[in-house]
């Protein structure tokens, strides 16, 4: 059973507030031929601060010198956003122009890990929200982490600081930290955990029509539609005197 410390920087009226991901189509409709979403290690993100202080060395009090190399490869995320749609998230993570963004929310999404990895996910499956930070501050906050703490919390928290320059991303994070693997996939229901899929708003119309096809024939449900995004609006007049 999930409990209030398995959600991070997340206030209660934020858990059923809509989250947003894009993907690659072709990883959309594994997803939906599988029923598994995947979980990747932290060490494949971009940012070279991610996993900061799992990567740090540790010194014993006697001098020693060591890594905490089995808690760093346990630990595996997937990084999710508040905003519902804005023009940089198209152009990053759907360069080619054939991503989807799906949708969902917070306690969904933590709820299918949790079911997915029992019995003991209230102390290994986490979500929450990025907190951004000066590069002093960071690395402070980082210090001040309880990896060992009996919730589990700490380790999960310890990836939930990034610096102030990547704010505007406005990340939530769903973090599961007992792992052995190279990616860690867990169950899913699409129709429980999406609430939409949307295409990216540069797919040529065709192909955006043989992609919804797919993805309604796999047994999708939800919503299925084309973003709008650069769409013009219709029947627009203007009055002249």
């Amino acid at each position: 059973m999930l409990r209030d410390s398995n959600y991070i920087n997340l206030k209660s009226e934020e858990l059923d507030k809509p989250i947003y991901r894009i993907m690659p189509v072709q990883r959309l409709l594994q997803c939906l031929d599988t029923n598994k979403l995947v979980l990747v290690p932290p060490r494949k993100w971009d940012d070279p601060f991610e996993n900061l202080l799992l990567s740090a060395q540790v010194e014993t009090s006697s001098g020693e010198l060591g890594n905490m190399a089995p808690m760093r490869d346990s630990i595996y995320g997937q990084c999710w956003t508040l905003h519902r749609e804005t023009d940089a998230m198209w152009r990053i993570y759907s360069h080619d122009k054939s991503g989807a963004k799906i949708r969902t929310t917070p306690r969904k999404l933590l709820s299918a890990l949790a079911s997915s990895k029992q019995p003991m996910s209230y102390h290994t499956c986490f979500i929450g929200k990025v907190e951004y930070k000066t590069q002093k501050d960071l690395i402070d906050s980082l210090k001040a982490i309880d990896l060992l703490e009996s919730s589990g919390a700490g380790l999960a928290q310890s990836l939930l600081y990034k610096r102030r320059e990547f704010s505007h991303e406005k990340e939530i994070r769903l973090i599961y930290s007992e792992g052995s693997k190279d990616i860690c996939p867990f169950n899913i229901n699409p129709n429980e955990l999406f609430e939409e899929i949307v295409f990216d708003p540069r797919m040529d119309r065709l192909m955006y029509e043989a992609y919804k096809k797919a993805v309604t024939g796999s047994g999708f449900v939800n919503r299925v539609a084309q973003s709008v995004l650069y769409r013009p609006p219709e029947g627009l007049r203007i009055g002249i005197d």
